[in-house]
């Protein structure tokens, strides 16, 4: 008779575990909060509208940065796994950006290779989380370093959901 119930409070309290895991983000279970659960469309386009800021190094990293709010626009191409957007160390529509899809959150990355501010760039990256419509871009440096230069939100060109 101990048995049975010893057996059923392990199991409740590993389900318990596993919920409490997945709630904290330790885990990430293929079922639970998938893009297609959420409602998010993984196919065809994505036209978008952000109202950003823009910090941008003037003379390096060790000086004050220039701030700039700016609108821009950005996109993503599910078919082709492929992002774009226009403004500070732009991807533009011609030269692309790799897609990644992680249920909500969007990443698009591209390897670079120039300086500017006499800083060494080697990648440029951009997320949009599709829970809030909160924008990041971010850029690689040579020594290891990641710089963030443009945050903000942004949303659908047509006015609808992600």
């Amino acid at each position: 008779m101990k048995k049975p119930i010893v057996i059923a409070a392990v199991s409740a309290f590993a389900v318990l575990l596993i919920a409490l895991a997945q709630f904290t983000g330790l885990i990430n279970l293929p079922f639970a909060n998938s893009a297609a659960q959420q409602g998010y469309r993984n196919t065809g386009t994505l036209e978008l509208i952000c109202e950003v800021t823009a910090s941008r190094p003037v003379n390096g990293l060790d000086q004050p940065f220039e701030i700039n709010k700016l609108t821009l626009p950005a996109g993503i191409d599910f078919e082709s796994n492929t992002g774009w957007y226009m403004g500070e160390f732009a991807m533009s529509a011609n030269r692309k950006g790799t897609l990644k899809v992680s249920n909500a959150l969007l990443e698009v990355s591209r390897s670079a290779m120039f300086s500017r501010f006499d800083l060494s760039i080697l990648g440029e990256h951009f997320t949009l989380d599709r829970r809030n419509g909160a924008f990041h871009q971010w850029l690689d440096l040579k020594n290891g370093k990641k710089l963030e230069i443009v945050a903000g939100h942004c949303k659908r060109k047509n006015g609808g959901a992600f």
